[in-house]
């Protein structure tokens, strides 16, 4: 499975996609070489709990 990645660069900022098994790793963006460190993908609205409410 792929995600995508956004690199911290303020002037860049550009998206990637890599793959699960980065997960953990150091890439490089392929525009300005800044290192992203790839983790956890952020959960999706639909996945986020809803404050205030009991499951």
């Amino acid at each position: 499975m792929v995600f995508a990645v956004q690199c911290p660069e303020p002037k860049c900022r550009k998206y990637m996609l890599v793959e699960e098994e980065d997960r953990g790793t150091i890439v490089l963006c392929l525009v300005c070489k800044t290192p992203i460190r790839v983790g956890e993908p952020e959960p999706s609205e639909t996945s986020r709990p809803i404050p205030g409410r009991r499951s």
